[in-house]
């Protein structure tokens, strides 16, 4: 590691792709977990599965608290982490309303939609910061 340089960037970042992954990946999934080859009914099957997205995420909060490093590399690997799970969220949540769920006025995608544009201004607003060179008057 050269000095005054701090992998905790790249943890960061490697930290959110593996909560974005417990919420994703197949084999943790409640429809798996609960099939009719485990011996796990769908309570116990939620609760490993959200156990799992939540070890992940403290895991990821834990290095934000304790890792010492310069508070640059922090931000920066924070940065990192939302503009992975923002990217995350664009790609693999399903956008698309029926019919039926419009008609009767459940389902959230629109809500989800909405606030996905808004954290994309937010993941822009953070890296204009990192990546805006410095203006001297």
């Amino acid at each position: 590691m050269l000095p005054g340089r701090s992998p905790k960037p790249w943890v960061s970042m490697l930290l959110a792709i593996l909560f974005v992954l417990t919420l994703t990946l197949p084999f943790l999934s409640t429809d798996y977990l609960a099939g009719p080859t485990t011996p796990f009914d769908v309570v116990q099957a939620g609760s490993i599965h959200w156990g799992f997205v939540i070890a992940a995420a403290l895991l990821w909060f834990g290095v934000q608290l304790f890792w010492r490093a310069p508070a640059e590399a922090t931000k920066l690997g924070l940065a990192a982490s939302a503009t992975v799970v923002w990217l995350c969220l664009l790609f693999f949540f399903n956008f698309h309303q029926t019919f039926a769920e419009a008609q009767s006025g459940t389902g959230d995608k629109g809500a989800v939609a909405f606030f996905a544009l808004m954290g994309g201004l937010g993941v822009v607003l953070l890296w204009t910061r990192f990546l805006a060179d410095e203006i001297s008057f």
